[in-house]
């Protein structure tokens, strides 16, 4: 795992008070239009996909959001953008996130218009990404865009294959579901009618499923307009499902309305079918006359406004019964913004407008040439800086899955940003967020990647432009895996001296205890102790400054390291005391605090400490996957010792056991459910099949294997930096210095 430091019904007298609405009586204006029929996405004609690589994607995709004419080379190279993200989609799938990959399916869907549907832009690999998108959203009883996917699955497979069999009998499955959960009054079927055919249309781009989700929701408005004046002038109290479907379509009918068409872009489809019929009636007057100057100026000012507002609706907090649903907001905002950016590129703020929607519907990597290019040849500091940002955004979200490959897809694109910010910065002018932040993530992002050769080069641009402590003592700790000792003690020298050093305390306690591992491993003991007896300076003056009680517990604990390394177990142990008092009410404090006391009890076979520490996340209910690590090492030192287990790592692992998560599968092997090989096979990132070379090896040596050490030995040496068991495997194969504790061995046992 990585170390610490290295994503009531309230309103319900509203609704029923909106039934009073002083509304005449209006006749139900909506024609109904024939069901959708053959699969959503069958345009007629040849077609020549490109062959879009992951190399060209952020290119590719940019130039498809940028220019939206309708052309056989546009519809060649969608086929092919959509193919690339669908993949991308599929290998978030495959990675275990399913959220995100649910979005990126969106993300492809959404790229596609009416009239550009086209049978070739799902191939077998993108028919695995529908295929995690209908588990993902089945659960929700989301009919409509099961059922699409569905379709667009069924499009992909042989006809007469199994799979294909297998697929028509879940539509006719998923056809009597439909049918035999549509009860209740006539207002809540028109209602459920409305939100499966409104699904349905956001990502069924054909225009028979767009006009039958506009019928569905024309007819519904009509009844909650009758049911409406039936209220008032009856008097009787209304069933509550029927008056809440009532207040729901009253209040976001006439906006779901708009939205429906907006998805598409479509502000002339929107009004028109707004004017036929009773939405004209509920629809928000200012959302209309947004929508009808989109319709009649066409101009980037009038999307603009129009996006603004879809942007500023979704901020607000709505009413989960009867505002407009997140996916039609959703799909409303992605179109206005489409068209608002399209009308001017070069505006900044539809630029940013569409790539922050681009970023969640799983395409960060345009995002960089969206926003770079709106700002010219010779940007404004703030404009740049804005631009960064968003960047760090788009890194921070892959980084949030682990997503290193789209990361680096995002990177590259975002060279000509870091150019313009590198020309700034020689140029003496202040760019907030810098290009230095920018690399230094993607660098830290790198290193959970395992991968030194592209992070180091980054973290020395980085360190160069903007030294700072944190960044230098990262860079050292490359270095130190790169097998460069030296450069990393240089790398600590100039944290130490860092124009920041004198207000990140903590960070300097780190960067000196650092340098005395660097120097013990060295077999330089002096230079070693003269390390730790300054990191046990820094850490009795932070003690003293700090005021929250979380830097009063990370400075305990660093405390507790630190007394370790003079061989004073007992003081270390009481620093982890205090730690552990400091934050009982802060599970997430609690639970760093019980790894780095377990861990420190596993490296020096201290299993009263260990059980103790464990015990107390238990009691706080910490999180799971925090437990599972705690659960595991508390187990392997009960093996190792030949003690019967207490139950407590048992407690610990149970609840995961089950779980398809990395930290499932550990407590999977764990409890003897899978095996050595199967849990290397069962890893995915560099990072976990670290850990699990680092678990099996471990059980190698609780058995008695004499080469269990040499596979520590490859652990301790990992290019990922920041997991603790790499610092674990260092930890068990060194030799102790116990240098003499200087005279603030008194301060640093009290409080």
């Amino acid at each position: 795992m990585s170390l610490p430091t290295l994503p009531p019904r309230r309103r319900l007298a509203r609704g029923l008070a909106a039934l009073a609405l002083a509304l005449s009586p209006v006749a139900c204006g909506a024609s109904g239009s024939p069901g959708a029929k053959g699969p959503p996405g069958a345009a007629e004609g040849r077609v020549a996909p490109v062959d879009v690589r992951d190399a060209d994607f952020s290119a590719s995709l940019y130039t498809i959001v940028r220019e939206g004419t309708p052309g056989a080379q546009r519809t060649g190279l969608l086929v092919g953008v959509i193919r690339r993200q669908l993949a991308h989609a599929a290998a978030r799938f495959n990675a275990g996130q399913p959220d995100r990959g649910l979005a990126s399916v969106l993300g492809a869907l959404y790229l596609v218009r009416p009239g550009e549907g086209r049978a070739e832009m799902v191939d077998a690999v993108g028919e695995r990404a529908l295929a995690g998108a209908i588990e993902r959203l089945s659960p929700r009883g989301d009919e409509g865009r099961v059922r699409a996917l569905m379709e667009l699955r069924a499009v992909t497979l042989p006809s007469g294959s199994r799979a294909r069999a297998e697929i028509d009998e879940h539509l006719a499955a998923l056809d009597r579901w439909m049918k035999d959960t549509r009860t209740g009054g006539p207002l809540e079927q028109l209602g459920m009618e409305q939100r499966a055919s409104v699904s349905r249309a956001l990502i069924d781009s054909r225009p028979e499923s767009i006009q039958r989700a506009a019928a569905a929701t024309a007819a519904w408005i009509d009844r909650a307009i009758e049911f409406n004046i039936e209220f008032r002038q009856g008097g009787n109290r209304p069933e509550r499902d029927e008056a809440v479907e009532a207040a729901r379509a009253l209040e976001s009918g006439g906006a779901s309305m708009a939205a429906l068409f907006l998805r598409y872009g479509d502000a002339k489809g929107a009004i028109e079918q707004i004017d036929r019929t009773s939405a004209r009636r509920v629809v928000p007057p200012g959302l209309y006359e947004r929508v009808k100057a989109a319709a009649a100026a066409d101009d980037a000012a009038s999307w603009q406004a129009l996006a603004a507002a879809f942007a500023h609706h979704e901020a607000q907090e709505r009413d989960a019964e009867t505002g407009i649903s997140q996916d039609l907001l959703d799909g409303a905002l992605w179109g206005t913004a489409l068209e608002a950016y399209r009308r001017d590129p070069l505006s900044q703020d539809s630029a940013t407008l569409l790539s922050q929607v681009m970023i969640r519907f799983g395409m960060s990597e345009a995002t960089p040439l969206v926003v770079g290019g709106a700002l010219g040849d010779r940007p404004s500091p703030d404009a740049l800086g804005a631009a960064l940002g968003l960047v760090l955004s788009a890194l921070a979200e892959e980084a949030s899955t682990d997503d290193f490959d789209a990361a680096r897809r995002t990177y590259n694109a975002a060279g000509p940003l870091l150019v313009l910010a590198d020309r700034a910065a020689r140029g003496g002018g202040g760019v907030d967020p810098s290009g230095a932040r920018v690399r230094a993530l993607m660098a830290s992002l790198e290193l959970r990647a395992g991968n030194l050769a592209a992070a180091l080069p980054l973290l020395r641009a980085a360190t160069a432009a903007e030294p700072t402590v944190n960044g230098l003592t990262v860079l050292a700790m490359a270095e130190r895996q790169a097998g460069e000792p030296q450069a990393a003690l240089e790398d600590v020298r100039r944290a130490l001296g860092a124009p920041d050093a004198r207000s990140v305390p903590l960070e300097i306690i780190q960067a000196h205890l650092l340098a005395f591992e660097l120097h013990r491993d060295a077999g330089t003991p002096d230079r070693a102790k003269e390390s730790l007896d300054a990191a046990l300076a820094a850490a009795l003056d932070a003690r003293q400054r700090a005021r929250d009680p979380g830097a009063k517990a990370r400075v305990e604990r660093m405390l507790a390291r630190i007394l370790d390394g003079y061989g004073d177990t007992k003081g270390a142990g009481q620093a982890y005391e205090r730690a552990f008092a400091l934050v009982t009410a802060e599970p997430p404090q609690l639970g760093a605090t019980m790894l780095d006391a377990v861990g420190r009890a596993l490296v020096r076979r201290d299993l009263p400490a260990a059980r103790r520490a464990l015990k107390r996340a238990l009691e706080a209910n910490v999180d799971e996957d925090d437990l599972v690590y705690g659960g595991l090492w508390v187990l392997l030192l009960e093996r190792s010792l030949g003690v019967a287990t207490d139950g407590t790592a048992g407690r610990a692992l149970e609840t995961a056991t089950n779980r398809a998560s990395w930290t499932g599968k550990l407590a999977a092997w764990a409890n003897g459910r899978i095996s050595d090989a199967d849990l290397v096979k069962l890893a995915q990132s560099v990072a976990q099949r670290v850990e699990a070379q680092f678990y099996t090896a471990m059980a190698r040596k609780v058995a008695g294997d004499p080469g269990a050490d040499e596979r520590l030995r490859t652990v301790s040496k990992s290019p990922v930096v920041d997991l603790l068991e790499v610092h674990l495997a260092r930890e068990m194969l060194t030799t102790e210095l116990r240098p003499p504790l200087p005279p603030q061995r008194e301060a640093a046992l009290t409080v």
